[in-house]
């Protein structure tokens, strides 16, 4: 698969505030496949997860909160089987994104940044081959990767939306709440795109 190598090469020369924003926006994008897939009480927990991350983000969320949010996370992730043929590989993966959020925020590297948007393209990639029909092809070195499906286009779309949002901004302050709303809201028509795709994808492997 093209990854979006471009955009994560800008992130090495995005502010540490900035990174945080990219990899909220790669969660609430994501959050479309946990909401399709969780269990009721699951899915709750998890969209708490994220929000966290988003009050984390404008400083209206206590350190500690996090920081025990987080562990709670681990401990339920541990209860999932890692298969990637079973839903539960993609709900952690997809609730991951906004636990890399909150670790962002005490350790901005744009590697962990990147994380984010790669790990989304991956699993975006996947549902792509799934939905096609298609099977895995095997890139040895020096020969093209086949281009991007639509899922995975749509969130490379959406990635440089993000960061050109990001270097738009006149005052810098991208922890505002006001702009923090705006990135959230600018995603969510993905993440219900997303959420639909995942649906389809679940009812074809008989996930549902």
């Amino acid at each position: 698969m093209t990854r979006n190598a471009d955009i994560y090469r800008e992130l090495h020369a995005t502010s540490p505030a900035g990174l945080v924003v990219f990899a909220l926006a790669c969660a609430e994008r994501g959050s479309g496949i946990f909401q399709a897939l969780a269990e009721h009480v699951e899915g709750e927990q998890l969209s708490g997860i994220l929000e966290l991350a988003w009050s984390a983000a404008a400083g209206d969320a206590d350190d500690g909160d996090s920081a025990a949010t987080v562990e709670e996370f681990e401990e339920l992730a541990e209860s999932f089987d890692p298969d990637e043929s079973d839903t539960s590989f993609f709900v952690v993966q997809s609730a991951l994104l906004a636990v890399n959020a909150i670790a962002l925020l005490s350790d901005p590297r744009p590697a962990r940044a990147e994380l984010s948007g790669q790990t989304l393209e991956t699993l975006l990639g996947d549902f792509d081959f799934r939905l096609s029909g298609q099977t895995a092809v095997i890139v040895r070195a020096g020969e093209t990767p086949p281009p991007p499906g639509r899922l995975q286009r749509l969130e490379q779309e959406a990635q440089t939306a993000t960061m050109r949002a990001l270097t738009a901004l006149p005052n810098g302050d991208v922890a505002s709440r006001e702009f923090l709303d705006e990135i959230r809201e600018s995603c969510r028509a993905a993440r219900d795109e997303i959420a639909s795709a995942t649906e389809a994808v679940a009812e074809l492997a008989g996930w549902l």
